[in-house]
């Protein structure tokens, strides 16, 4: 159903797709947004749990020919030392309804994927810069996480991973963590369109250089596999915090 642009407060931006714009307000429903004609549709209530992590993507699946919303429910804590994998259901506009999805490509046998912040969609395509963690609990959880890229396929409905750049990662010989990584030598990390391409833009913390940014395109990208090439790098730009989204 539509409803009026006053009944929805204070909505934050989750993504956009072809001018319809995907808003999460106050409450839990999520609400998509024509500006144009400056309606907007409610979506029925989640049927997963209401758990405490939730990351959401928006995009048009051009196999159907039909706009989708896929919720990604994370469970924050452990079930007998061990941590369960997401869960994953997807909204189909055309039939206005929800349907939870097999998550087999989110977990390995001793490891899950779990997208975090949402970056964009492009071509039948969401990103979201996440992390693969181990499913064992362990005390500082962070520190075994490894941090990626993770996208999904609109159409095939399945997601897949690439590691960022081999520079991004500044390992610690000898450490006791799963993947041997003491931190990301990169920060701010956002996923954007380069002359059509996807790129990674962020900046180095560790450059002596303040505020050192830089790009890297993704070569050769087939939906499912790619190679990161650095583009270029700005040092210094003062007073640029973060790439405009």
């Amino acid at each position: 159903r539509f409803i009026g642009l006053e009944d929805v407060e204070s909505p934050s931006i989750l993504g956009h797709c072809n001018g319809i714009v995907c808003l999460s307000p106050c409450s839990d429903n999520l609400v998509l947004c024509n500006p144009a004609i400056k309606e907007i549709k409610l979506l029925p209530k989640s049927g997963l749990p209401n758990w405490w992590g939730c990351a959401v993507g928006f995009g048009y699946d051009p196999k159907s020919k039909d706009y989708k919303v896929s919720r990604i429910a994370t469970y924050q804590g452990e079930i007998d030392g061990l941590i369960p994998p997401p869960r994953v259901e997807i909204y189909s506009l055309s039939t206005d309804s929800w349907r939870e999805i097999k998550n087999n490509s989110l977990e390995t046998d001793t490891t899950c994927f779990f997208p975090d912040y949402f970056q964009m969609y492009f071509q039948g395509i969401c990103y979201w810069v996440g992390y693969e963690q181990p499913k064992q609990s362990v005390e500082y959880e962070d520190e075994e996480q490894k941090p990626m890229v993770i996208f999904f396929d609109m159409g095939d409905e399945i997601f897949n991973h690439i590691l960022f750049p081999d520079s991004f990662y500044m390992y610690e010989e000898g450490s006791s963590y799963a993947y041997e990584m003491s931190y990301l030598m990169y920060c701010d990390l956002r996923i954007i369109l380069w002359n059509g391409s996807i790129a990674l833009f962020g900046f180095n913390r560790f450059s002596v250089f303040p505020d050192s940014y830089g790009v890297w395109v993704l070569d050769d990208f087939d939906g499912a596999k790619g190679s990161w090439t650095k583009h270029l790098t700005f040092e210094p730009l003062m007073g640029i915090k973060r790439v405009l989204e």
